[in-house]
């Protein structure tokens, strides 16, 4: 029996847990059978405080699933002895005894082409051949299994035109599992209705998308620059939340997602590196103030409207009507295919001969004058190289929502909130990039092979 890691557990079995036991176990350490055919579980009982086991074997879709499981038990090392003897047990019998029965379907592939090679999005065909990208499409293969396409498009798009918003959707299935909750199932309306020991969350995904036509601004000088991100980029912002907000469907309507908090998760990607500067335009337009500096002081004014060549949007999203049912907005501008490939790497996958250099700019200390960035560097290859799901994500709080979030639903994310004068209070983790990107390359080193 061998140790895994809590990001390969979670990489290759976490999408499987069940709302009605996350509440009452609690994980505690993760293991397999030496090819990774059984995986198993040490819990602790939230209640009774005394330990068991889960054994997990792939259903015939291909999925991790519950095949034996024990409690009761008065220790870890009791626990941890008795998961040994089961693995050990049950990996002498065939993969069939490992099936459920309620199977439906084949098991899911994103990869194998299901269109004509010429409608391919370059993106995808980049994350099907390069020997670069390996660790993000191992990960993204083991997260497929278990990924519910409510809608019945999912891969169709993944392939073509709906690339980018898929992969949006895929970060925060895998964002969420991480922080600790349960996916409820056959649930196609919101996008997520999730359940964790802090409570109940409802996530509905957006992305801002190309123009249909013609291109993206791509400004030549300061003023261009300027009107680009506080004027363009707010109106693409405001289109997109209020496509959710005013949506036939309103979200937070909808059986089983009622009484709890509603989150617009928003993507942008209207042009090349657009999601890297999106925090700035989004945090203007979805509370109404710019913050700027002027003569060294801190100057806070509120936005009157976005103009843009014959476009415009009132300011403010949380105070349009019906707004105070979003609860808040949730950004990340590292959610991106790089992302996967750090990721998947942390969790063992793809060629080991790779070598990644996280890089970019960083939120630094906070003075009077405001956050200072700061450039980072960091190798993904390095021993102790660690990294979340939900590092980058900033949260956007409803000064007006009919259900606050709590941001302890959310732990490991930015969480700003605008104060009655117009000032954004943030609370910040230790580590919050503003943008970055991956320098891969494909040298010598050990073989690929599980971590």
């Amino acid at each position: 029996m061998r140790t895994l890691s809590e990001q390969r557990f979670e990489a290759l079995a976490g999408y499987t847990r069940q709302p009605h036991l996350i509440t009452l176990l609690q994980e505690a350490a993760w293991f397999s059978t030496p090819d990774e055919r059984l995986l198993g579980v040490v819990t602790r009982d939230r209640i009774d405080h005394d330990f068991g086991w889960i054994l997990l074997g792939r259903d015939r879709r291909l999925r991790f699933r519950c095949i034996a499981v024990d409690a009761s038990l008065t220790s870890f090392e009791v626990a941890r002895a008795s998961l040994e003897a089961a693995l050990t047990e049950h990996a002498l019998e065939p993969d069939s005894s490992y099936h459920q029965g309620d199977e439906e379907g084949p098991p899911v592939d994103f990869f194998a082409p299901i269109v004509p090679e010429s409608r391919l999005n370059p993106t995808f065909r980049v994350l099907l051949e390069d020997p670069r990208y390996s660790p993000a499409r191992e990960l993204i293969q083991a997260m497929m299994c278990f990924y519910e396409d409510a809608d019945g498009n999912f891969i169709e798009q993944f392939q073509t035109t709906g690339f980018d918003p898929r992969v949006w959707e895929l970060y925060l299935f895998a964002t969420f599992t991480e922080l600790g909750f349960a996916h409820e199932e056959g649930v196609a309306v919101p996008d997520l209705l999730l359940t964790s020991p802090r409570g109940r969350l409802a996530v509905e995904a957006t992305t801002i998308n190309p123009p249909q036509r013609g291109s993206a601004p791509r400004p030549k000088n300061v003023a261009e620059a300027r009107a680009y991100l506080e004027n363009y980029v707010p109106i693409k912002v405001a289109r997109a939340l209020k496509r959710k907000l005013y949506h036939k469907t309103r979200y937070w309507t909808v059986p089983g997602a009622t009484d709890m908090p509603f989150v617009i998760a928003l993507q942008d990607f209207h042009g090349p590196q657009s999601m890297s500067r999106i925090i700035m335009p989004a945090t203007e337009y979805v509370f109404g103030v710019r913050h700027s500096i002027v003569d060294g002081a801190r100057r806070i004014e509120r936005i009157r409207e976005h103009v843009y060549e014959g476009w415009q949007e009132p300011p403010y999203f949380f105070g349009l009507p019906e707004a105070e049912n979003v609860s808040a907005v949730m950004l990340n501008p590292v959610g991106t295919i790089p992302k996967f490939n750090r990721m998947g790497y942390v969790a063992g996958f793809g060629d080991r001969c790779l070598k990644m250099t996280h890089t970019g700019i960083r939120r630094g200390e906070i003075d009077p004058r405001g956050p200072a960035p700061l450039p980072f560097s960091r190798d993904v290859h390095a021993p102790g190289y660690s990294e979340k799901w939900i590092e980058g994500a900033v949260i956007l709080h409803n000064p007006s929502a009919r259900i606050p979030l709590d941001p302890e639903m959310i732990p490991g994310a930015n969480h700003e909130f605008l104060q009655p004068d117009g000032s954004i209070l943030s609370l910040l983790p230790d580590f919050q990039p503003y943008s970055s990107g991956t320098l891969i390359t494909l040298g010598e080193g050990e073989p690929p092979g599980p971590g």
